[in-house]
């Protein structure tokens, strides 16, 4: 329902759930009178509503169109007037979600332009500059830039920028996504200054990522604020790292967590307004209803460096320590992942570090940071087995193809990201066990528990899926499987000498996955006989023996490609040499081959087998035409048989 807030502010219609409470909306209100919820005052018809009882319910009884006055409580003492305007509360930040990225013009010539000598000329001082600076790090891969922070007035069209807000433009002097006339201009003036240019109109409008100006005007009037120097983090100015404070001396590893405030602004000429926030809230402001704007009392949230959930943030947070604060510049294709697409800028502020890095560490706190810290691993891992099973469903359903394999790659890519980051949680915990060096019972299970996901986690992160299935592990995937192996015996060991049958059995499993994995058909029904005889009413069992079988099947193809290329060549030997009796033989295998299911309908196709069982029935004995025409029948079902999908 629409309820109408009367602020001393002004009147703003507000929609809210009839079961919200008087408390909820004072949590939004709170930012505009500019007082803690409990010191709001509620009134309906001069009554005071009650800040826990639902707004359509006795004894507030509000209606759709309600008129609801709210006001600071008697008492509350204002502002003085003599208080230090910096000392006043800033307006809250709003977050303009809803704020596009700007479009990239489509240009004919897309070829940076070439300045000659003369064509940015400094016509004029408007106001003296205060600092030189030394231009360097222009030409080439540099690890730093210069990030230069300016204003910009196109005077012939009397235009301004940024024309949404009071701060500047930044850009990385020499950017080769950028016009070379701004790179020109600011080498030409000192920190401060302000001056008047007479440039090509055709050069300034190049604007590959769309955050300079670009208008056709020859007169600008330029103001350069500061420049900065920015880490350029992969040398190709996509992303661009400057650090505003660096704060204490700590600095985050690989894993730990840190505490931060972030914010995401647009990287525009226009303006760099607030798009997200790790402070965002809700809010009820006169003249805009219910906004998200930033909360600066809003508590930090926290990022596990290193995992990639959001990557623009975790790279600030490791060049930070507590106290700290930086900004990444992106261009558009620079981490996209879980972030608004455009060019952004990404502020970072570091709040604190988690001091837990194991035994001997002030945040050390024994078992409990075990646990934690391995169930941060089980998070990664149920994340990563769930992606593995829809890729597995799916290809049992349907055979990939070029709409679905990108799709396909990209699931993958999440499996073993996700695998990853278990197995490098799984490890830290190892890690620390090893340093505690405990003989205790519960902490031997503990390290068995967490060395069983280990090795499920490690595999994992290079398990095949898709048309990558069919091709040979890589050395990464057998140095996993190996080490999985090799963990896992370390584990049955364990468990025998505890004398702890469930711990055997589930050791036994996860060898049993990561035989399949290896291809391992012996190694893996050895495995499953050992568990079936343990448990042979285990429904799991039946489907990893079914998962044997259809490997088995997979590895048979194979061979048979392998076996069906080389009777392939000795056909081809035998029709050049008029051997019929030779070609007749050698027929009547690739019918039997074709005919059992031997081959795959791909490998046929892809040699070319039609091509030289028809070269066969040219050669004019009656009986190799009647043997080759039955290959062809055969080729033409397993054809028909693969596109349905079987």
């Amino acid at each position: 329902m629409q309820l109408k807030v009367v602020l001393p502010s002004g009147e703003v219609n507000v929609p809210v759930e009839p079961n919200s409470t008087p408390g909820h909306l004072k949590e939004n209100l709170k930012y505009s009178i500019r007082v803690p919820p409990k010191l709001i005052k509620l009134t309906c018809e001069g009554r005071e509503l009650d800040d826990i009882k639902p707004l359509c319910a006795e004894p507030n009884n509000l209606v759709d169109g309600s008129i609801v006055l709210a006001e600071a409580r008697e008492g509350v003492p204002d502002e003085p007037e003599t208080k230090s305007e910096a000392k006043r509360p800033a307006e809250p930040t709003m977050i303009k979600k809803e704020e596009p990225p700007k479009p990239k013009k489509v240009k004919k010539d897309v070829v940076r332009p070439t300045l000659a000598e003369g064509d940015v000329v400094k016509k004029k001082v408007l106001s003296e500059g205060k600092k030189a600076w030394k231009p360097e790090w222009i030409e080439g891969k540099c690890e730093k830039r210069h990030m230069a922070f300016v204003r910009f007035e196109a005077v012939d069209e009397k235009k301004v920028y940024p024309d949404q807000d009071e701060g500047a433009i930044s850009f990385a002097v020499g950017d080769p996504s950028t016009s070379p006339v701004w790179s020109a201009a600011v080498m030409q003036m000192k920190i401060g200054e302000k001056a008047q240019f007479q440039v090509p109109k055709k050069a300034v409008e190049y604007d590959l990522e769309g955050f300079l100006p670009s208008d056709f005007c020859a007169t600008w009037n330029i103001e350069l604020l500061s420049i900065a120097e920015a880490l350029d983090v992969h040398q190709d100015y996509s992303q661009l790292m400057v650090i505003t404070n660096p704060g204490g001396k700590d600095r985050a590893e690989d894993l730990d967590g840190a505490a931060v405030h972030w914010r995401i602004r647009r990287w525009t000429a226009e303006g760099m307004f607030c798009i997200a926030s790790s402070r965002e809230r809700i809010a009820i402001m006169p003249g805009y209803g219910l906004v998200p704007i930033e909360d600066q009392n809003a508590p930090p949230v926290t990022v596990s460096v290193g995992e990639g959930r959001q990557e623009a943030v975790e790279a600030v947070a490791m060049k930070c320590g507590p106290g700290g604060s930086g900004h990444l510049y992106l261009k558009t294709e620079a981490l996209k992942g879980n972030r608004p697409q455009g060019c952004v800028i990404m502020d970072v502020e570091v709040v604190a570090l988690d001091p837990n890095r194991g035994p001997g560490t002030s945040g050390w706190k024994g078992w409990q940071s075990l646990v934690i810290e391995r169930e941060m691993g089980d998070e990664w891992l149920e994340q990563a087995d769930g992606r593995r099973k829809q890729l597995e469903t799916f290809g049992t359903l349907r055979k990939s193809t070029g709409d679905t394999k990108d799709a396909e790659a990209h699931v993958s890519g999440q499996v073993h990201k996700f695998a990853n980051n278990a197995a490098r949680r799984y490890r830290r915990v190892l890690k620390w066990i090893e340093m505690e060096n405990s003989e205790d019972k519960k902490m031997k299970l503990e390290k068995c528990t967490v060395q069983m996901r280990l090795a499920k986690s490690s595999t994992l992160s290079f398990q095949r899926f898709g048309d990558a299935a069919e091709a040979a592990p890589s050395d990464e995937e057998k140095k996993a499987i190996a080490e999985a192996l090799a963990i896992l015996k370390e584990v049955l060991a364990t468990g025998e000498e505890l004398k702890n049958d469930n711990l055997i059995y589930e050791g036994q499993k996860m060898a049993l996955q990561v035989h399949i994995q290896a291809e391992d058909v012996t190694a893996a029904r050895q495995v499953l006989e050992k568990l079936l005889a343990m448990r042979p009413d285990d429904d799991e069992l039946k489907s990893d023996s079914a998962r044997i079988n259809r490997l088995e099947g997979v590895l048979n193809l194979k061979k048979g490609a392998n076996t069906i290329e080389t009777v392939q060549k000795d056909l081809q030997a035998a029709i050049t040499a008029t051997d019929k009796e030779k070609v007749s033989e050698l027929v009547g295998k690739l019918y039997d081959m074709i005919k059992g299911g031997e081959v795959t309908w791909d490998t046929v196709r892809t040699l070319k087998v039609g091509k030289d069982v028809g070269n066969a029935m040219k050669m004019g004995d009656p009986d190799i035409a009647a043997s080759a025409r039955k290959v062809v029948g055969e080729i033409q079902a397993l054809a028909q048989r693969a596109g349905i999908g079987l």
